[in-house]
């Protein structure tokens, strides 16, 4: 199962397929029913390099849907006020929906616990989101 997302993200990613069929195929995966699993509630950030880490705290999705209405609420006022936008930059904010964000989120939210990105390169080189 977390690599069916995993591939259905990448596949979104690349452009090969929109919002909605990725929407759609992550509802069609089979979850396992035999077993009772807790829906996922945070995502958490880790980035480990030789000099440094970061590790950012298990962010609520609660949370992340709040900022994601203030950052798209705070675009579509600097969309009207601000004439130095770029219009690749203009074309982009206008063709993103919130709503399709957050359906996206919702439906990670339902698959559970799994590791979303862990790359590693070499031995002290480390990126991993993991929805907890």
């Amino acid at each position: 199962m977390e690599n069916s997302i995993k591939e259905i993200l990448n596949q979104l990613d690349k452009g090969d397929i929109k919002h909605k069929e990725a929407i759609k195929l992550m509802k069609m995966i089979n979850i396992n029913t035999n077993t009772v699993k807790k829906k996922a509630s945070r995502l958490k950030i880790t980035v480990i390099d030789e000099e440094q880490s970061i590790k950012i705290p298990a962010i609520p999705f609660g949370l992340i849907t709040f900022l994601i209405d203030i950052g798209f609420g705070l675009s579509s006022i600097a969309l009207r006020f601000v004439d130095d936008f770029d219009e690749d930059v203009k074309r982009i904010l206008d063709s993103i929906d919130r709503k399709d964000i957050k359906q996206v989120f919702s439906e990670l939210r339902k698959h559970g616990p799994f590791d979303l990105v862990d790359v590693q390169d070499g031995d002290n080189t480390e990126v991993k989101i993991t929805i907890l």
